[in-house]
C-alpha cells in the first residue's frame, strides 16, 4: 500500500535580526498556534509600525487546495490582538512580500495561477487592499522577491515554466521605479540548480553585503534554506554564492523538522515557516471529501 504525505507548515517569530541568524543560528523561537486539520499558514512576511506586529501569510486550506493572504496582528509581547482574510482571488495567492515606497504600502503576492504578476495597494491597512493597475511585470513571477539597492528596484524571482523550472531557476529583473517599466536581466536565468534558486524570503541589504534567501529543494520542495551573498549585481552582471544553509533538521523544531522556505524580516525579529508531514492526512482527506458530497467539496480538483 502506497503511503501519501502532505505539508503542513506553521509559522514562527526568531527575537533577532534576519543578519544574526543567518550567522548565529536559532537560539529561540515563539510559534503562532497550529492550525484546525486540513489547513496551515506558510510563506509569512512582516510589518513592525505602531507598536504592532503584521504578520501576512498564505492562509491554505487543503479541501478547496485554495490559497488566500490572511493577517495576523501582534502586540510587542506577541500577544494576538487581532487576526482576518485581507486577500481573496479565484486564483491561488502566497508568497505576500511586503514593500513601502514613498510613503504607501504594497503587497506584491504569487498569483502565478492568474497568468500574471499583480502589485496590491493598502487600501485601508492592513485589511483592504486594491491591484495598482499601472504595475506592469513582463513575466509571470513566483516568489517574487522586491528590494531597493543601488538607486533601482531589484525583482528575484522564478519563471512560471515547467516544474523543475519552479523549483530550480532564478531570474531577475531591475526599474528605476516600482512601477517600472521592468527590465529582464541579460543573463537570465542567472543560476538553475534546486538546491539555491527559487527565492525564499526578504533580501538582507547591510553596508558590507546582500544575502539572498532561497529555497533548497534537492530532497523536497521547501527542505531548507541556502542563503547566497550577491557579490555582483548591476544591470548587467550578477554573482553569488552561498555562505550559510539552514535545515529544520538541524534545530529544535520538533515535528516541523522536515522542511524551511520563508525567512523575512518583522521589524528586528525574523519570520520564518518550518514543516512536519502528515502522512494520514490523504486518507482523512478523503474522508472529509465523501463527507462533503452534497456540499460538492472535490478535493482532488
Amino acid at each position: 500500500m502506497s503511503i501519501y504525505e502532505t505539508d503542513i507548515w506553521r509559522v514562527g517569530i526568531i527575537k533577532a535580526p534576519m543578519e544574526t541568524v543567518i550567522y548565529e543560528g536559532i537560539n529561540h523561537i515563539h510559534w503562532l498556534r497550529e492550525e484546525p486539520a486540513f489547513q496551515f499558514l506558510a510563506d509569512p512576511f512582516g510589518l513592525h509600525q505602531d507598536g504592532k506586529f503584521y504578520i501576512f501569510a498564505e492562509s491554505y486550506d487543503y479541501r478547496d487546495r485554495h490559497g488566500r493572504i490572511e493577517v495576523v496582528i501582534l502586540d510587542e509581547a506577541l500577544r494576538l490582538l487581532d487576526r482576518a482574510l485581507v486577500l481573496e482571488e479565484p486564483w491561488h495567492l502566497s508568497y505576500p512580500m511586503m514593500i513601502k515606497d514613498q510613503g504607501q504600502i504594497y503587497m506584491l503576492p504569487e498569483a502565478y495561477k492568474s497568468g500574471k504578476t499583480t502589485l496590491y495597494k493598502a487600501k485601508r491597512f492592513p485589511y483592504q487592499w486594491e491591484p495598482v493597475s499601472e504595475f506592469t511585470f513582463p513575466e509571470v513571477a513566483i516568489d517574487p522577491s522586491i528590494f531597493f539597492y543601488n538607486r533601482l528596484w531589484w525583482i528575484f524571482y522564478t519563471p512560471a515554466n515547467s516544474g523543475y523550472s519552479r523549483q530550480s531557476v532564478l531570474s531577475i529583473a531591475f526599474s528605476e521605479n516600482l512601477m517600472g517599466p521592468w527590465q529582464i536581466h541579460p543573463q537570465n536565468p542567472v543560476r538553475i540548480t534546486p538546491s539555491s534558486s527559487r527565492p525564499g524570503g526578504n533580501v538582507v541589504v547591510t553596508d558590507s553585503e546582500v544575502l539572498l534567501p532561497t529555497q533548497d529543494c534537492t530532497m523536497t520542495y521547501g527542505g531548507g534554506l541556502s542563503f547566497l551573498k550577491i557579490t555582483c549585481l548591476t544591470p548587467h552582471k550578477f554573482e553569488a554564492h552561498i555562505v550559510k544553509r539552514l535545515k529544520a533538521n538541524n534545530v529544535n523544531f520538533g515535528s516541523y523538522s522536515h522542511g524551511i522556505h520563508t525567512f523575512s524580516a518583522l521589524g528586528n525579529y525574523t519570520l520564518i515557516d518550518a514543516k512536519k508531514m502528515d502522512q494520514s492526512m490523504f486518507q482523512r482527506l478523503k474522508i472529509d471529501a465523501l463527507y462533503h458530497t452534497r456540499k460538492k467539496v472535490d478535493v482532488f480538483t
